[in-house]
């Protein structure tokens, strides 16, 4: 029984699609069966019922997922260590991201690290879905707000605070909001995830939740994007819009009143007896990118102070 057909099978329970996981690996639909039926007739299973519709694991193919995963993570371990020998990382780097933070905050840095690891193969996967990276097998995780607890081992990358904010075409339309019973006249825009904001008031925290969104969805970026094109307010991690706020395409609002519930931003991965130099090297180098703290959390204040310095300068 190769290793490469444990592969296989777990990614086909983790797909639900026995076609999906073969494309993965180049092999066609009948190509893809085969493989299965051989693994099959060596155990003298049948691992996974199939029909045209759907894909799903027998109790056997439920038993067999537990035991194949442990002997891949074994594997994997094993490689680890090997790979953690090597001077130079190599092999094959997956790492899990959302959406957002991966284009604006990974992407952009990916070429000067592989100019400094040639050899490491990125495999980058991003998603608004949480996942789980022991069960996928991910090297690495990209996570934003508080680590719950579990055996991963986490890096702080960054702070993540949020603001609420708006355009200044909305602002011009609207008002700007003083204190927090204005939002009441004001248009706010829903995110399904975040139904209620949290804010630090004189005598503790206080919620506010819109008792009828002028418009609301199920993504992040949608709620972004709905604030730029002045649709109305909206909270948004600094991570996300600290280029806006510099720019002036959004505008921090009620700074007296700070959104709590925050948390950061972390680089997460499995517990092991040795930490790849793939993993290492990959975390460090960002943080290097990154600073201390993150520019996300300090330049755009920079550049708002310098552009009031130069305006009374003028004024002058």
């Amino acid at each position: 029984m190769r290793l490469d057909d444990l592969k296989f099978f777990k990614r086909v329970a983790e797909l639900g699609s026995l076609s999906a996981a073969g494309r993965e690996i180049g092999l066609s639909p009948s190509a893809a069966s085969s493989r299965l039926s051989t693994l099959e007739k060596n155990l003298g299973a049948q691992l996974v019922s199939r029909t045209t519709r759907r894909t799903r694991l027998t109790e056997a193919g439920e038993v067999f997922l537990r035991h194949a995963g442990s002997a891949v993570r074994e594997m994997d371990q094993a490689k680890a260590l090997i790979d953690a020998a090597e001077d130079s990382p190599r092999g094959t780097l997956r790492i899990s991201s959302n959406v957002f933070f991966g284009r604006k905050h990974i992407l952009p840095h990916l070429a000067e690290y592989r100019q400094l690891y040639p050899d490491l193969h990125l495999q980058v996967d991003m998603t608004d879905r949480m996942v789980d990276l022991l069960e996928a097998g991910y090297d690495l995780g990209i996570r934003g707000g508080p680590m719950p607890d579990s055996s991963l081992i986490a890096r702080k990358l960054g702070g993540n605070r949020r603001v609420l904010c708006a355009s200044p075409d909305y602002l011009a339309r609207k008002g700007t909001p003083q204190t927090l019973d204005d939002l009441r006249h004001h248009d706010c825009i829903g995110f399904d995830s975040m139904p209620v904001w949290y804010f630090s008031g004189p005598d503790g925290e206080i919620a506010y939740q819109a008792e009828s969104p002028v418009i609301s969805g199920d993504n992040g970026d949608f709620a972004y994007d709905a604030a730029i094109y002045g649709l109305g307010l909206t909270v948004k991690s600094l991570a996300h819009v600290w280029e806006d706020l510099r720019d002036g395409r959004l505008v921090e609002l009620l700074e007296d009143y700070p959104i709590t519930r925050t948390g950061s931003i972390y680089a997460a991965y499995p517990p092991t007896r040795f930490i790849p130099p793939k993993i290492t090297t990959f975390v460090d180098f960002l943080i290097s990118k990154f600073g201390r703290p993150a520019y996300w959390e300090t330049d755009y204040r920079q550049a708002a102070a310098g552009a009031s310095g130069q305006s009374a300068l003028k004024s002058a």
